[in-house]
């Protein structure tokens, strides 16, 4: 079989429509070596094939020298229009990557087409793309994952046993409703996150369980009672000892003679039984507090002066009849009824989820619950943080 080298066409310099370049190929059915590039929040994952990287690192080379020759132009505003490819420099690195430009408005908001993040930049960090470079597919592409999300911190799982791994494979096919799916591979085995889930749970339960303050007894694991109830009762053992220590330290310290010394006889005797007596109180009642400090300490926390302002629920602009707009599907309610979320809107909400994971270990519970009124909830099944009305 006689092969023939393709020869890949370069760019001229004209507009580039992203339409007009290559398919990233990922044949199904065969072994993909790479890396996992990207995961969003929502938990969907870029791949970058390995036989891609080097014409990739070649292009990368090529833009930054002509960034230091300072030979890249900047986009000019009235060709700037969705759809087409560019040179962005990213507002989080400072680096220079191809990009497909979504929507345009005060600022320009990107996808980074060999790596799959979105990205909101300033009009001044487009480019024109050069003439002169490979017009090579997109270096990555999303993959749906043949095996269930985990079910808390999706994000955060997915990047530890996908971005943090060495010789992944990524094999491709196609379920049982013809939709191509991926399942990945180290070592001959493949990943699932199934049993991560389970013990996440129990973890992510305790740590709410901190966070509330609340006392031991009040939420038990049933299989843990048995073994819970005998730590108890060795708790309040070791109470008492410490109790009855406190109260022989007085009689340990050598007090008597010096206050013999001092005064009288008669004000010993009148004395001595108020003063003792009051050492004795306030020492066991400064341990008792000391002791207790965990379970008091609660309501002193929840109790607000004056209450926070309610926020209302301000309705999602709906979609215009007869007008494609373009939306990926967050949640099916039925056969005839589904929720989506404007691909335009996708950063913002992710940007919105990212605060709010950052912001969970200082909300505090609502303190009144009023109808229309937005706040912030835990969901039972992946263990993050939603605005819910």
């Amino acid at each position: 079989v006689k092969v023939t080298a393709v020869k890949v066409p370069v760019s001229t310099g004209k507009l580039v429509l992203f339409s007009q370049l290559p398919n990233l190929k990922l044949l199904e059915g065969v072994e993909i070596s790479g890396t996992v590039v990207f995961v969003s929040p929502l938990g969907r994952v870029w791949f970058c094939p390995q036989w891609i990287q080097v014409s990739l690192d070649k292009m990368t080379v090529q833009v930054d020298a002509l960034d230091a020759e300072k030979k890249l132009e900047k986009l000019k505003t009235m060709n700037l229009q969705e759809g087409i490819v560019c040179i962005t420099r990213s507002v989080q690195d400072g680096e220079l990557y191809r990009a497909r430009v979504v929507t345009i408005d005060k600022k320009v908001t990107v996808d980074y087409i060999d790596f799959g993040n979105t990205e909101v930049v300033g009009v001044e960090d487009v480019y024109e793309l050069p003439s002169g470079l490979e017009m090579i597919a997109p270096a990555s592409a999303e993959v749906l994952l043949a095996r269930d999300l985990p079910k808390q911190k999706t994000q955060e799982v997915l990047e530890e046993t996908l971005m943090e791994v060495e010789n992944l494979v990524l094999v491709l096919e196609k379920d049982k409703t013809g939709a191509r799916v991926g399942k990945f591979y180290v070592g001959g085995k493949e990943i699932k996150w199934d049993l991560m889930v389970e013990s996440k749970k129990v973890f992510e339960k305790d740590r709410v369980d901190d966070e509330n303050n609340e006392d031991e007894e009040d939420v038990v694991i049933e299989s843990e009672t048995d073994s819970k109830e005998s730590e108890a009762k060795k708790k309040e053992s070791e109470v008492k000892k410490k109790s009855d220590v406190v109260k022989n330290i007085p009689e340990v310290k050598v007090k008597k003679p010096e206050v013999i010394a001092m005064k009288k006889p008669e004000v010993v005797v009148m004395k001595k039984p108020e003063v003792v007596v009051m050492k004795k109180q306030e020492v066991v009642k400064k341990k008792l507090e000391v002791e207790d400090l965990v379970v008091e300490f609660p309501p002193v926390v929840k109790v607000s002066p004056s209450p926070r302002k309610l926020i209302r629920m301000v309705p999602a602009i709906p979609l215009e009849a007869g007008l494609d707009v373009t939306v990926f599907v967050v949640h099916v309610e039925s056969v005839k009824k589904v929720w989506v979320c404007r691909e335009e809107d996708e950063v913002r909400v992710s940007l919105l989820m990212d605060k709010l994971a950052r912001l969970g270990e200082e909300l505090t519970p609502a303190q009144r619950m009023k109808k229309g009124a937005v706040y912030g909830a835990r969901f039972s099944q992946d263990g993050e943080l939603y605005r819910v009305v």
